[in-house]
């Protein structure tokens, strides 16, 4: 995986032609074994796999050089703390990492001024954000007893403030323009993600349907309109809130073909708003992958370099889950469809490695596709070939990206557990017609372990069996299961909990 995202990181290269150096040294005090994590965003998520990793030499020293033609920003992550960085063309950036937590960042070089803005600004997760902590302290869905309204004359004119007061620091900065206005495009859309992401997904519940819609909707537009190309550019805020403007375009598309009682006129306004009419799309043979459909035939909703740029976002996440069918099927329709050839470039070397780690792995002996997963009927017969073993189901869809986020941090677990009597069996809820792609995604990310292949009515009764609600049966789940069959944990810690599930499979191992 390293060596994937070693060439991911050089598709920028393919994307603008002749590439600068952003310069990142530094100096850790570590202890041995130690690494910082640097990742670069591209569509505007973090992907694990995208990462980098540096080790610092004897000295504590460590460097790294991405060949970048624009200022990009980067998060680097040391001892689960993250920070965000801006790093851009002739102003070099050394940070110092301190050896004890908490680990702060002190830094040098020309780029010293930004980064220690940046700091002081806090946008490593949303979640900083004080209208966004309020979901925490007052619960989750706080925000749901307002009205769309009030929201819209109160708390929206006091989040705007909030940005507001917010950019003016960035511009009162002691630093050279170019900067402060890559950092205030990073702060309008990181503010733009809070707003449609966090505060929009607890404002979209059915008594606030209509006004979501039509009023709220039309809000964030209003104050956040698609990004400029150079925008998408530099700001990975920008990326995400592009798939989110997507979104809504299609969201509102929607609302309003369902509001028509003639649905002639509501498919031929959806066509006017879209550049497809829904009839169209229900009847389009790619209509099982959403995904692909929505980015592919629905144009209209943005200028052509956003609809492109989407596209190449689509396309880097089909890579980074290992999407090889839905990935190749959408390089090829950007092959013909993308007037930038950049993105169509970078698309090409997105995709290389994907068929390339499907051929290395698929000789990988410890990966093991069971020969009877199609009559596999209950729980019995799933664990039937691990008797005296401790078996780690972890349940998951190669079509939910957070069961994919989390098989990340499964190697680093298989790794402390080896030589151990621990089974990672993977029980997968995938329907007939997609046994190629559940084949292909399995090697693509080398996921060593026993593989099992359930549909949906298949699986259904085996979530029954197993005695969770229906209610509680979301993916991923995870399972621990003793040396006799018997389940220990029906709701086990996921991968990405570390030691919280390692202590687990532990436990269980010493019964």
């Amino acid at each position: 995986m390293k060596k994937l995202s070693l060439i991911i990181l050089l598709l920028i290269c393919g994307q603008t032609g002749i590439c600068q150096k952003l310069l990142l040294t530094g100096t850790l005090k570590a202890a041995k074994g130690d690494s910082i994590e640097v990742n670069v965003p591209y569509d505007g998520n973090y992907w694990k796999k995208h990462s980098i990793y540096l080790k610092p030499g004897a000295s504590g020293k460590f460097q790294i050089s991405l060949p970048y033609s624009t200022s990009k920003f980067i998060i680097v992550f040391y001892k689960d703390q993250q920070h965000l960085l801006l790093l851009s063309a002739e102003r070099p950036l050394h940070i110092n990492i301190s050896n004890k937590s908490p680990y702060t960042l002190s830094f040098s070089g020309k780029a010293k001024t930004e980064n220690e803005l940046l700091q002081k600004l806090k946008m490593e997760s949303t979640e900083n954000l004080p209208f966004v902590q309020d979901f925490k302290v007052n619960g989750y869905n706080s925000y749901t007893k307002w009205s769309i309204d009030s929201i819209i004359s109160i708390k929206l004119p006091a989040i705007r403030h909030s940005l507001d007061s917010t950019l003016q620091l960035v511009k009162r900065a002691a630093l050279p323009l170019r900067e402060k206005n890559i950092i205030a495009t990073e702060v309008r859309y990181y503010y733009a993600n809070a707003i449609s992401q966090d505060l929009g997904s607890r404002l979209n519940i059915r008594k606030n349907y209509v006004d979501f819609n039509t009023r709220f909707i039309d809000s964030v537009w209003a104050n956040f309109s698609v990004p400029s190309k150079k925008e998408l550019d530099v700001s990975f805020s920008a990326n995400s809130y592009l798939e989110m403007y997507c979104r809504f375009k299609t969201w509102k598309a929607l609302f309003v073909y369902k509001q028509d009682k003639d649905k002639d006129h509501a498919d031929q306004v959806f066509k006017n708003t879209t550049g497809v009419g829904l009839k169209e799309l229900n009847n389009d043979p790619d209509r099982t992958n959403e995904i692909y459909l929505f980015s592919t035939r629905v144009r209209a909703d943005l200028p052509p370099y956003a609809w492109e740029k989407n596209l190449a976002n689509v396309l880097f996440r089909f890579c980074m889950q290992g999407q090889l069918q839905s990935a190749a099927k959408l390089l090829n329709f950007m092959r013909g469809n993308c007037l930038n050839k950049q993105y169509v470039a970078a698309g090409e070397k997105m995709f290389a490695p994907l068929k390339k780690a499907r051929d290395q792995y698929a000789s990988n002996l410890g990966i093991k596709i069971r020969p009877d997963y199609t009559k596999i009927s209950s729980v019995k017969s799933l664990l039937a070939p691990y008797g005296g073993k401790v078996v780690f189901i972890d349940m998951w869809g190669t079509w939910c990206p957070h069961c994919i986020e989390d098989m990340v941090f499964e190697p680093a677990l298989k790794d402390r557990l080896k030589g151990k009597d621990v089974v990672f069996l993977y029980l997968a809820n995938d329907e007939d017609k997609d046994d190629e792609l559940w084949r292909d995604f399995i090697f693509i990310n080398n996921l060593t372990g026993e593989h099992v292949r359930r549909t949906a009515d298949q699986m259904a009764s085996l979530w029954n069996e197993l005695g969770i609600a229906d209610s509680e049966q979301a993916y991923p789940h995870y399972f621990i299961f003793d040396r006799k069959g018997n389940v220990l944990i029906n709701n086990a810690k996921r991968p990405s909990d570390g030691d919280a599930l390692y202590n687990q499979l532990m436990a269980a191992l010493n019964k």
